[in-house]
């Protein structure tokens, strides 16, 4: 929580009274690249919580199809991604990296704030560790970071706190729940992103030559 805290109050102070906040349009693209700060949303009691703030990164692509909404593609590459499973009051912790891909749809709410839900497939990339095990063997039950994908929904808002012709900050908060978690598991992940979006290309409105 202190390091969320040391990343977004510069934003709060620095964030100017005046900016140019986006208008979607259909044709439009956009790009945001960022830091995407994740953890585990971990249910449990056990002391063997090894839940963390943990270090990502996010490429989100916009395509505005409306004046109100955008199609939306994200990709956030997670070098340790924590999974928890508990049976019999017992847990184990498992750790790997994973690509978590998601395509959706994106709703403008007003000219700073937009919504987003999306499905996502996430891979998993190398091989997983046991990060702590109460079971004999360690590996007596396992978890989703063995499984090569994981699908589920993402549910996102985002915020835009500045913006000129070309560049703006966003602030977004994300949640991803799992559809294919297995029994007694937390796996359900949610973050927040700061990124620099970045105008791609809009769409060229040909005039006819006047007769």
């Amino acid at each position: 929580m202190k390091l969320l805290m040391v990343l977004l109050l510069p934003i709060f102070f620095l964030t100017p009274k005046t900016s140019l906040a986006y208008t979607p349009k259909e044709g439009k693209v956009t790009a945001t690249l960022g830091p995407y700060i994740n953890k585990t949303n971990f249910q449990g009691k056990s002391s063997k919580d090894k839940s963390s703030y943990l270090g990502s990164y996010a490429l989100i692509a916009v395509g505005d199809i409306s004046n109100t909404g955008s199609l939306e593609i994200a990709m956030i590459y997670s070098p340790s991604m924590l999974f928890y499973r508990e049976d019999a009051g017992k847990y184990l912790v498992e750790r790997t990296q994973v690509m978590h891909i998601t395509m959706g749809y994106r709703w403008w709410l007003s000219d700073t704030f937009s919504a987003s839900l999306a499905f996502y497939s996430a891979y998993s990339i190398g091989s997983h560790s046991i990060v702590s095990s109460d079971f004999t063997p360690p590996d007596f039950i396992d978890t989703s970071a063995r499984d090569i994908t994981e699908y589920g929904f993402d549910g996102a808002m985002q915020w835009e706190f500045w913006s000129n012709q070309k560049f703006a900050g966003v602030l977004g908060g994300r949640y991803s729940a799992s559809l294919t978690r297995k029994k007694n598991e937390d796996s359900d992940q949610y973050g927040i992103l700061v990124g620099l979006r970045y105008f791609v290309q809009e769409e060229k409105v040909i005039e006819k030559p006047r007769q």
